[in-house]
């Protein structure tokens, strides 16, 4: 989805708790930052990732399937 922006988010690896997602590259690094000011851990992920919508495609005419 061309209009679809990458989304992230930050993890505790300690907690498991996580920011929200945002469109906003600081957002989930910020996150991460104040999680371990208040809680002292220091253990952290930060993941990207981006909708997009699939289909199905008919065959080719010469039978042949692209995967």
């Amino acid at each position: 989805m061309p209009t679809m922006a990458v989304r992230r988010f930050g993890k505790c690896l300690t907690c498991g708790e996580r920011s929200l997602d945002s469109a906003d590259p600081g957002t989930a690094q910020v996150w991460c930052l104040k999680h371990a000011g208040l809680t002292h851990r220091s253990g952290y992920q930060l993941s990207a990732f981006q909708y997009f919508k699939a289909t199905l495609a008919e065959p080719e005419a010469s039978g042949t399937v692209l995967t």
